[in-house]
């Protein structure tokens, strides 16, 4: 992977959850939104923005972790500002998707709770080659993947 950015880039496009600047002396660290809405049921929804790699799969995993055990059990993943996700990407929506599951839903092909939004035509692509949309459902539209819980 490339070098990590310099701690006050102005203008990445790919950040890394990194410290960034907006203007002199506003510096916030990129980080993953997490949002509550109702779909049929209350869902998680987790808006990941940046690369998802060796360096930055560990703060999804946490994230995911925080809000499993505050008490959601139907996420929402929306990777449409993710332009890259490396195998350790992957590894963490597996580690997610294991946290989500319930014994009694083990045996269905598609996962109940864990679903995927607007992922980049990039991210898309490494998706359905590694065969990941076999057991997760993926959707463009966040209406249609709310009302899909």
């Amino acid at each position: 992977p490339p070098p990590p950015p310099p701690p006050f880039s102005s203008r990445r496009r790919h950040t890394r959850w990194c410290v960034r600047s907006r203007g002199l002396g506003d510096v916030y660290k990129r980080q993953i939104l997490v949002g509550e809405e109702q779909g049929n049921v209350p869902v998680t929804v987790l808006r990941v923005e940046g690369d998802i790699d060796a360096s930055t799969h560990k703060t999804l995993e946490s994230k995911a972790s925080e809000v499993i055990e505050a008490g959601a059990s139907n996420i929402l993943l929306d990777l449409s500002d993710v332009h890259y996700m490396g195998s350790a990407g992957f590894r963490a929506i597996h580690a997610i998707n294991n946290m989500l599951e319930h014994k009694e839903t083990a045996a269905t092909a598609k996962s109940e709770h864990l679903k995927l939004l607007n992922p980049t035509e990039e991210v898309s692509r490494v998706i359905h080659t590694l065969g990941f949309d076999v057991f997760l459902d993926i959707y463009d539209s966040r209406e249609e993947a709310l009302n899909a819980f």
